[in-house]
């Protein structure tokens, strides 16, 4: 796989998935074994953080990767 064929926005949204699916694992475990959530409640919760963030994250790198 050639990252260098990859337009700024495909390594952006392809970046901001990832860094989101993280951040959303981070808060899954965070909130169900740090505060001891239902794993359930904390299962919705980081999903709608990793929701939450990725468009964020697509602008920010969109910015970064832009040329």
């Amino acid at each position: 796989m050639d990252l260098e064929s990859w337009k700024p926005d495909d390594n952006a949204r392809r970046f901001a998935t990832l860094i989101a699916t993280a951040l959303g694992v981070f808060v899954f475990v965070a909130l169900w074994l740090g505060l001891t959530w239902n794993p359930l409640m904390a299962a919705l919760a980081g999903a709608a953080a990793g929701i939450v963030l990725r468009p964020l994250l697509a602008l920010l790198l969109r910015g970064m990767f832009g040329r």
